[in-house]
């Protein structure tokens, strides 16, 4: 979730938790304060009347007693105590068809020495729809009120978080090995000033860290290529001396290894600096299954030798747009590492299926760390001829290209998918002979 999404939700959600605790609060503060108007009221009348009460006894003509007021109703009692009772009951109204909530007073009192009881109601109907009315409005008032503000609190903050988000999407963007210049807007505010010349910095001190590291393999490459080539020659000068002992031909023969693996090794290192440099720019129309039936007729003898089964399903044959020798590069090393890390009698299987190809071997029985596995001299075998480059050379064709590698150990497997992008221009179906 966004900042501002989580900001602005915790707004809304406090808006909501008191627009829910103060409606019916205030509804009941409301009612409260009219029914208490309304009991003053009615404990005044019944001041007020009392003197017309105690003028009918002492006539004895209670009987005669009437009010305008049909809501009041006197009469004589047998209840010698004094005291006021204030309740809410529904009457049945005639006219209205329907129970009508009045309030009534019922007190009982002495007048000349007669106990007395009186009853006052008033209806509750006039108070109870101004209590609804001034309810609503207020309702209306805090839902326009917050509304108000979540709209303004959003649009300021998304003005305010913009020169952020401007930052955000530049360094999305940027390329240390291109170094395009941020450009990085002024802001109003301090914070994201000081952070964008932060940033600034930062990326100019990691692009001359990256120049200076690219240009050390580049010249450390180079420089190696002249004294392997003497080292490899002046090697194979000594291994034609005579006499030649047995012991001394087996150190020869160790040399001789140590000295291609190293060239291998300088050869890889130039090629990755090459990629990184994007010096393979040229693209053209590439077949992936040409690739794939060269190197698996290329690596023939590697897999007679370990009794490999191959099981190449080229259901469609994918034609690519992109540079053919970054795509040799990148077939070339996922199926000799397919044959490299497998074991006697295991077997490789080979699915190129519409925009997607799958290579997947028998090996180790356990799954390899992902999280490394695409790193560089990550190395997950013995074998003297693997030097931990060409998974990550896999890796740094398929960013160049935008496309998706992953990896998955299913059914004691180790599975390499490769996701290609819209690059693709034109499929043609190639069932197998």
């Amino acid at each position: 979730m966004k900042l501002l999404q989580k900001t602005i939700r915790s707004y809304f959600i406090y808006s909501v938790i008191i627009l829910l605790i103060a409606v019916p609060v205030f509804y009941y503060v409301i009612q409260g304060i009219v029914r208490e108007d309304i009991d003053e009221d009615l404990l005044n009348t019944k001041e007020l009347l009392k003197p017309k009460i105690s003028d009918a006894l002492r006539n004895n003509s209670i009987d005669q007693l009437k009010f305008l007021d049909h809501d009041i109703t006197v009469s004589v009692t047998s209840a010698s105590k004094e005291f006021d009772t204030l309740t809410t009951v529904e009457i049945f109204d005639t006219i209205a068809k329907e129970l009508v909530p009045h309030r009534l007073l019922t007190s009982y009192f002495t007048v000349n020495g007669k106990p007395c009881m009186l009853q006052v109601k008033t209806s509750l109907v006039d108070n109870d729809d101004l209590i609804a009315s001034i309810v609503k409005v207020q309702v209306i008032l805090l839902i326009l009120l917050m509304t108000g503000l979540f709209i303004i609190n959003r649009n300021l903050s998304k003005k305010i978080w913009m020169p952020f988000y401007i930052t955000l999407q530049k360094l999305q963007n940027y390329k240390v090995e291109k170094h395009a210049p941020l450009s990085l807007p002024k802001s109003s505010i301090t914070e994201f000033n000081d952070l964008n010349t932060s940033l600034q910095e930062l990326t100019d001190r990691t692009h001359q860290s990256f120049v200076s590291q690219k240009e050390f393999s580049e010249n450390a490459s180079h420089e190696m290529q002249t004294p392997l080539a003497v080292f490899q020659s002046k090697l194979e000068l000594l291994m034609q001396t005579t006499p030649l002992t047995e012991e001394q031909a087996l150190l020869m023969g160790d040399m001789a290894d140590v000295a291609q693996r190293m060239a291998r090794l300088n050869k890889s290192l130039v090629l990755l600096t090459k990629i990184e440099n994007s010096q393979f720019a040229d693209k053209e129309n590439v077949s992936i299954k040409v690739y794939i039936e060269k190197f698996i007729l290329l690596y023939q003898p590697q897999i007679n030798e370990k009794q490999i089964t191959v099981d190449n399903k080229i259901v469609e044959n994918e034609i690519l747009h992109a540079n053919a020798a970054l795509i040799e590069i990148l077939i070339n090393n996922l199926i000799g590492n397919a044959i490299r890390h497998n074991i006697v009698g295991g077997s490789i299987g080979i699915k190129l299926h519409r925009d997607r190809l799958i290579i997947e071997n028998t090996g180790k029985a356990y799954p390899l760390d992902k999280e490394k596995i695409f790193q560089r001299f990550q190395k997950e075998s013995t074998d003297n001829n693997s030097i931990g480059l060409g998974l990550e050379m896999v890796k740094k064709v398929c960013n160049i290209n935008n496309y998706i590698i992953t990896y998955d150990f299913v059914n004691k497997q180790h599975c390499f998918t490769i996701v290609f992008n819209n690059s693709t221009i034109e499929m043609q179906s190639s069932l197998v002979n």
